[in-house]
């Protein structure tokens, strides 16, 4: 299964999602940081030992085994696991890369798509031509994450205006949920949100919230280290994943993404 995570706009939370939905997936599971703008795993994670990622292993390696037309490209040596037993595809380290690879994201996408575990893949800010839209197509679900605030569903709107204008012309696209992190007492932002794209006509499921844990986030961000198992960001962010799994599972079998 491919998760695909974005933002309409703004730093809403995806990187901190991202990593704690790998992290609490029941299966094993394989954290892609493919967001555009330049990936941070591989600045604050750490190996079991300590030592920090190796920066070009990880997504950058893998654009170079596609562009050498290898057949079946895989993730595993591609691979690195982090303290805890996480394992992840560090990112491109400065925008400038990725015009390099942008012959390859399409392969990048089925590669991620046909991994046997579960991959989790933060896309960053999505937009009209954004490089990893064929990581997006390839993807059995994408997820937007979003705050409760009017400019934010705003944005959200008009993403998903564009894709379903795409989708009219003939693209295909994953189902799409939202998420929205919010105070873990907020019982009317999802509700509120749900009201507003129904009267909008757009289709986007609503799957619930993940609690605004600034603590908690700074664990997950390197900032901080203590225990979180049990803290209100990872429990949010756990009781989704049956809700992402039912709505990665309405995806019509056989699709390929134009």
């Amino acid at each position: 299964m491919l998760v695909a995570m974005a933002s309409a706009k703004g730093s809403p939370g995806v990187t901190t999602t991202a990593r704690v939905l790998a992290s609490v997936w029941p299966t094993p599971s394989v954290l892609v940081d493919a967001d555009p703008a330049g990936g941070d795993v591989a600045l604050v994670a750490r190996t079991a030992t300590q030592e920090p990622l190796d920066p070009e292993r990880g997504l950058l390696s893998l654009a170079v085994d596609a562009r050498r037309g290898h057949e079946g490209v895989s993730l595993e040596s591609h691979m690195q696991v982090l303290d805890g037993g996480q394992h992840v595809l560090c990112g491109v380290q400065r925008p400038e890369q990725v015009a390099g690879m942008g012959p390859v994201w399409g392969t990048i996408g089925t590669a991620l798509s046909r991994h046997a575990g579960t991959v989790v893949v933060d896309v960053g800010r999505l937009a009209l031509g954004s490089p990893v839209t064929p990581v997006v197509s390839a993807a059995d679900v994408l997820l937007f994450v979003v705050r409760p605030h009017v400019e934010s569903y705003a944005h959200l709107r008009e993403r998903l205006t564009w894709i379903a204008a795409a989708e009219n012309a003939g693209s295909v696209s994953p189902p799409v949920g939202v998420v929205v992190v919010t105070d873990p007492r907020d019982s009317t932002s999802t509700k509120d949100l749900a009201a507003l794209l129904a009267h909008s006509g757009l289709s986007a499921h609503v799957l619930g919230t993940v609690a605004h844990d600034p603590r908690a986030a700074d664990v997950v961000a390197g900032r901080l280290s203590r225990g979180i198992d049990r803290s209100m960001l990872v429990r949010s962010v756990r009781s989704l994943v049956d809700s992402v799994r039912s709505l990665a599972d309405t995806r019509r079998p056989g699709l390929v993404a134009r």
